[in-house]
């Protein structure tokens, strides 16, 4: 019965591995340059909103699967240094994941609407628009945070 459990752990973590994987990647290099160079600024900004909790909810459920089935793995297999790096890894995941999907793109959101309604008005505080610029910037850098620790559990997954 062990070697069934350990059969469909390691599939759930090759599975949570290839969704996570593959959510970036599709959205970071297909889907978001389709639709900015297809939709003007406001459809863009509206779509990705929509988007947006999806997305990160996808992560977060990728990164719970992989958690769980690493912990299974390691309780037992035992918990060998490829188990914990996974866990680990995991939980960066999920932290990244939840991050950016509350407080940061909320934050982010909310600081736009202020924005679009300044320039209505004819003018944007710089201030306001460094700090959008920042927070964007920080979610460029967890998203790709959470592409490469998922390219390296790519290769951890084998060794569990």
């Amino acid at each position: 019965m062990s070697a069934l459990i350990d059969s469909v752990m390691q599939y759930l973590q090759a599975l949570a591995v290839a969704v996570l994987v593959g959510k970036v990647v599709l959205w970071s290099f297909v889907v978001a340059p389709i639709l900015a160079r297809n939709l003007d600024q406001d459809t863009f900004g509206k779509v990705v909103r929509r988007l947006f909790p999806a997305y990160y909810l996808l992560g977060m459920g990728a990164a719970a699967t992989g958690l769980l089935s690493a912990t299974v793995l390691g309780s037992t297999g035992g918990w060998t240094v490829p188990v914990l790096l996974a866990l680990g890894v995991w939980l960066v995941i999920l932290a990244a994941e939840s991050y950016c999907r509350s407080p940061l793109t909320p934050q982010s959101n909310a600081m736009r609407d202020r924005m679009k309604a300044q320039e209505q008005q004819g003018a944007v505080d710089a201030a306001l628009k460094q700090a959008w610029d920042r927070l964007h910037q920080r979610s460029l850098y967890l998203n790709s945070l959470v592409l490469l620790a998922g390219l390296c559990l790519v290769g951890v997954a084998r060794q569990l």
